[in-house]
C-alpha cells in the first residue's frame, strides 16, 4: 500500500504544485495518471486477500481398522489490515 501512496502523492504534486512547461511531456497529465494508479494500487491492498483452504480426514470408531466416514470442511480465510 505504501507505493500506492507514493504514486498519489508524486502525482499530486506534478498535477497541483509544479508549474514548469515542457513540450515533450504534459506534466499534469502525467501527475493525474500517477494518483489513478496510486488509488488503484490502495483500493486494490485495502480489498485484503482471500484464500481457501480445504481439510479432509477420516473419522474411525475406537478400535476400529478401517475409516467409517469421510469429513471434508472447508475453511475460508481473509486477511484484513
Amino acid at each position: 500500500m505504501g507505493v500506492g501512496v507514493l504514486l498519489a502523492v508524486v502525482g499530486a504534486i506534478l498535477t497541483f504544485a509544479v508549474r514548469a512547461n515542457t513540450s515533450v511531456i504534459s506534466l499534469p497529465i502525467v501527475g493525474i495518471i500517477l494518483m489513478v494508479a496510486g488509488a488503484g494500487i490502495i483500493w486494490h491492498a485495502r480489498k485484503g486477500t482471500q484464500r481457501q483452504r480445504i481439510i479432509t480426514r477420516e473419522e474411525r470408531p475406537s478400535g476400529a481398522s478401517t475409516p467409517t466416514s469421510t469429513v471434508r470442511q472447508t475453511i475460508e480465510e481473509r486477511d484484513i489490515d
